[in-house]
């Protein structure tokens, strides 16, 4: 009797606390979405803390662009973009050239689901809730920890980790430090062990900007290579991808983890480089065929 093939095992959830400033976090979330697209992960959330509405637009943006959805997400498969209103937060100047960029005929370039407020979830619900999406999840947090240490006052947050949370994994590139306390109030309150990625691992990962801008397609329009060519600075610290492949891919072999910090392996960086710009700047995986003896039924 033929048997039927197993399926692959159910990829790893990621949950992404962005502040959306940096063009390395566009990048991590471009990378996110490649990775997803080859079932090397699940996107389960993404929230915008610390940046504006815009920011959020954003997001939205990118993952209607990989995915080549047109509709708002259903609740049940996956969750909007998380954000609260701040009069205070920064309107990251490089997500401009996307949010606006419009085609000859004056409609906007890419499809978004997002376009007042009341779209967007509410930011410690989606990052209490959007841990349970998956039997194993990653935390990426890039942003001030406001509304991640907010969501550990909610009902079952510190359980739900404890039970779904494989691994946190924490960005100090300047974000945390404009929400201290409560970036020492989710400290304390985190059940699982937190992997702190430094400034020294965006140095060691400094790319000059051409060359992530030459490893998009100069053909296509893409919301992030958008915001790459929108960017100032003349060189790019890969702060955010790396925590993304390190998460997703951790025995690489390109880093070390020295107590709960994570290094560059000196004698891989290069390599290391290479594969963080590949998995940023690639075009999604076509999705599987339906139909036919090989297809599969999704439950």
């Amino acid at each position: 009797m033929t048997q039927e093939p197993k399926a692959p095992p159910a990829p790893v959830g990621v949950v992404y606390n962005t502040s959306m400033a940096r063009v390395d976090a566009a990048l991590a979330l471009a990378a996110l979405h490649v990775a997803s697209s080859r079932r090397q992960a699940r996107v389960n959330g993404v929230c915008v803390t610390g940046s504006s509405f815009e920011a959020a637009v954003f997001c939205d943006i990118v993952a209607r662009f990989y995915t080549g959805t047109t509709r708002a997400p259903s609740s049940n498969t996956a969750l909007p973009i998380g954000f609260s209103a701040d009069p205070g937060a920064r309107n990251p100047q490089l997500i401009e050239a996307a949010v606006t960029h419009v085609r000859p005929d004056g409609q906007t370039q890419y499809v978004r689901t997002i376009h007042r407020v009341s779209d967007t979830a509410a930011p410690d619900a989606l990052l209490r809730n959007a841990v349970t999406l998956t039997a194993e999840t990653i935390v990426v947090l890039s942003a001030p920890a406001t509304w991640i240490a907010r969501s550990f006052a909610l009902a079952d947050t510190p359980a739900l980790y404890r039970k779904y949370v494989k691994q946190i994994i924490v960005v100090e590139a300047g974000d945390l430090e404009r929400d201290l306390p409560a970036n020492e109030a989710f400290m304390k309150r985190s059940p699982r062990p937190v992997v702190s990625i430094g400034r020294e691992v965006g140095e060691a990962l400094s790319v000059p900007l051409d060359r992530i801008q030459s490893a998009f397609p100069s053909s296509a329009d893409n919301p992030v290579a958008d915001a790459v060519a929108a960017a100032h600075e003349g060189v790019i610290q890969l702060h955010d991808v790396a925590a993304v492949h390190y998460g997703l891919y951790p025995d690489s072999g390109f880093f070390t983890l020295n107590g709960t910090r994570l290094s560059v392996s000196p004698s891989k960086r290069d390599e290391c480089v290479a594969a963080l710009i590949s998995l940023a700047t690639s075009k999604p995986a076509a999705p599987p065929a339906r139909g036919g003896r090989n297809s599969q039924k999704l439950a």
